[in-house]
């Protein structure tokens, strides 16, 4: 039995529509159909309400470009010409849903207009054609509104029809761990795409000693781009300007204003009050031989003559604003956030539900016993640099959701129990397991004592965090300082980022100490002796290091991390990595090691000699620190902690990664010293 139509006559007509919204109208499905992934199901709910119209015509003839007329059709029109060409094996779940029925529904939502809530989905998913356990989650937010989305290759990646599609894929499947990855700062969507390959490349080679990926068919890796940009040549910058002259102008009258006026302040300043006053101080004779020494008249002479130069210089302040939205960290920071978590956020709540739905699932036994309705899947989170921010912040508003601080644990990996710790969930299926940082661009001020953040919801949720840093990591040195300066509460956070935490040695102890616990009485006092590691946690400012590890930090939170420093580590062949410098780091050369860094870094980009990448090394397949994700990523989440720290330790061998564990240890007390 069909669906009642709520509207009278398909096609539909424009003439009972302004000539302003018909162009409105037509303008917003024309949109959704470039940017949305073609077949999936809201590109078709806008194909169905384009073919129920005619084409406009414009002085008695339809301009259609040399594109095919469609004289506005019927429901059953519209479902044969959009399966005109379509592989069903390809594309199952449209083939399926496709039907007479669906165009009525979704005709009678543009009629009664919730057309609107019927497509409201912030994300598109995207299969890959050669690898079955390999997808893509692309966020349908454009860099800009003047720019089209740049989409996934057509033939790499084949669009699933919805998430309910991946929900049937992950039980047919018997999928029990997820692994979603996602990038920083200045990764345009071509790059991710060609980067994403690659590494699912690495996951699904299998190893030449056991022939079996580090990926199997039951662990899907998923890929997730949020909106984000290339400095200088993206399109969305200049089309912004092009578009839009009188904000532009309205900018650049303000800031000339600005400089204008305080100009002149300044010249009137020295010519009304600076020169005269130095003129009566002339007049004092024991000030006479200081004033002519140190010349302070003549160039009180000279700005006043050169006055023209001061509003020269503001305007420099111009350029330097140009320049940082030209740099576009503030504009990828502003998407990380408002765009890119929640987005990721709709996407893991909608999973959950499809995966709860009666007609995803069959009811059949899986290996432990339970049936797909019960089924629990581990995920893990792959976050780099601004993606970290990404991931936390998508956290958080999960956390707000799910409850914030009632599930998880801030236990150290030493003292979890799997069979009593609280489950970690993040709905009715699915559950975090490890989250992974790799040079997180988050400010190290967050993980404070005291601080009701994201950082610290989003630490409770995941059994295990790790993280990978470097002090050599200029971008979060200097340029994230540079763009958070004027936007951060405080100097702290502009300047001090989790991913340039490194390890030095522990201090030896001059002598041994007894701390004394929070005892209710003088009897009840328990004597301990503190746990020192190896390593501990410092942070890098210019030439000299400090404590990363400070007294208003939250202890349980540094506790929390496993963290692996890879401050020194190269490619494989002196190719690649994070470092290309081999000096051990001390309290003179740390500049020195950032200046060779950089132009070497500079040098390889422009003339393709070496593949160094400062920032984001980690993930090269060729580098110690992409073995040791492989391992994370498909160790099992039940494996003890004492397994995991051996295998970690037996990878680093021989390379100069440093490894600290998770463990209750305790910061010695020490002063802030120089370099290593």
């Amino acid at each position: 039995m069909g669906i009642k139509r709520l509207y009278d006559r398909a096609p539909f007509s424009w003439d009972e529509k302004s000539a302003q919204t018909i162009q409105n109208d037509r303008n917003w499905l024309e949109s959704i159909t470039r940017n949305a992934a073609p077949l999936s199901d809201w590109w078709t709910k806008a194909r169905i309400v384009q073919l129920a119209y005619p084409v406009p015509a414009e002085g008695g003839v339809a301009k259609t470009a040399g594109k095919r007329i469609y004289a506005g059709l019927n429901e059953t029109e519209i479902v044969q010409l959009l399966r005109e060409g379509v592989d069903p094996a390809q594309h199952p779940d449209f083939d399926k849903q496709v039907t007479e029925d669906f165009v009525i529904n979704t005709l009678n939502a543009w009629k009664s207009q919730r057309f609107a809530q019927s497509i409201s989905r912030n994300f598109d998913i995207y299969a890959d054609r050669i690898h079955p356990n390999t997808f893509l989650v692309v966020s349908t937010a454009p860099v800009s509104l003047e720019v089209d989305r740049v989409l996934p290759p057509s033939d790499r990646f084949r669009p699933l029809f919805n998430v309910d599609e991946l929900a049937k894929l992950v039980h047919a499947h018997d999928v029990n761990r997820l692994t979603l990855r996602t990038h920083g700062y200045s990764n345009h969507a071509e790059s991710f795409y060609h980067i994403f390959q690659d590494e699912a490349k690495g996951f699904n080679t299998p190893d030449t000693e056991t022939g079996t990926p580090p990926f199997t068919p039951d662990h899907f890796f998923i890929g997730y781009h949020w909106p984000s940009e290339q400095p200088v040549t993206s399109p969305g910058l200049w089309n912004d300007y092009r578009r839009a002259p009188g904000i532009v102008l309205k900018f650049l009258l303000v800031l000339s204003v600005l400089s204008a006026i305080f100009g002149t302040l300044l010249y009137l300043f020295l010519r009304l009050l600076g020169i005269p006053l130095l003129t009566l101080l002339e007049r004092v004779p024991p000030l006479v031989p200081l004033l002519e020494w140190s010349r302070i008249r003549l160039v009180a002479d000279y700005a006043v003559q050169l006055h023209w130069l001061i509003p020269t210089i503001f305007m420099l302040w111009l350029l330097l604003f140009l320049l940082l939205r030209i740099v576009v960290y503030q504009r990828d920071r502003y998407r990380a956030i408002h765009y890119g978590a929640p987005d990721l956020a709709e996407f893991f709540w909608r999973l959950d539900k499809a995966l709860n739905k009666p007609e995803n699932w069959a009811v059949r036994s899986s290996q432990n016993g339970k049936s797909d309705r019960n089924r629990r899947i581990k995920v893990n989170l792959l976050g780099h640099s601004m993606g970290a921010l990404v991931v936390v912040n998508m956290l958080r508003t999960l956390s707000e959701r799910f409850g914030k601080d009632d599930h998880g644990t801030l236990k150290p990996d030493s003292d979890l129990n799997f069979n009593e710790d609280e489950t970690d969930d993040i709905g009715e299926h699915l559950e975090l397991d490890k989250l992974i940082l790799a040079s997180p661009d988050i400010p190290l001020e967050f993980l404070r004592e005291g601080r009701n953040n994201y950082v610290r919801s989003a630490m409770r949720r995941c059994r295990r965090i790790y993280l990978m840093s470097s002090d050599r990591d200029f971008v979060l040195r200097y340029l994230s300082t540079l763009a958070n300066w004027f936007i951060e509460p405080s100097i702290q956070m502009a300047g001090l980022r989790l991913g340039n935490v490194y390890l030095r040695e522990a201090p030896k102890a001059k002598s041994r100490k007894q701390f004394k616990s929070n005892a209710p009485t003088r009897q009840d006092i328990r004597v301990e002796k503190p746990t020192v590691p190896e390593y501990l946690p410092y942070i890098r400012i210019m030439l000299h290091s400090e404590k990363a590890v400070q007294p208003t930090s939250s202890y349980e939170l540094f506790r929390k991390f496993n963290y692996l420093d890879c401050s020194e580590m190269g490619g494989s062949g002196k190719d690649g990595g994070v470092n290309s410098v081999p000096f051990k780091l001390n309290g003179i050369n740390g500049l020195l090691i950032d200046a060779l860094n950089i132009a070497w870094f500079a040098l390889g980009s422009t003339t393709g000699i070496n593949r160094l990448d400062i920032h984001g090394g980690y993930f090269q397949t060729q580098t110690r620190s992409f073995q040791i994700l492989q391992f994370l990523l498909t160790a099992s989440p039940f494996l003890s902690d004492e397994v995991i720290k051996a295998e970690i330790a037996r990878l680093v061998e021989g390379s100069p990664i440093r490894f600290l564990p998770s463990q209750p240890w305790v910061m010695p007390k020490s002063e802030n010293v120089a370099g290593e």
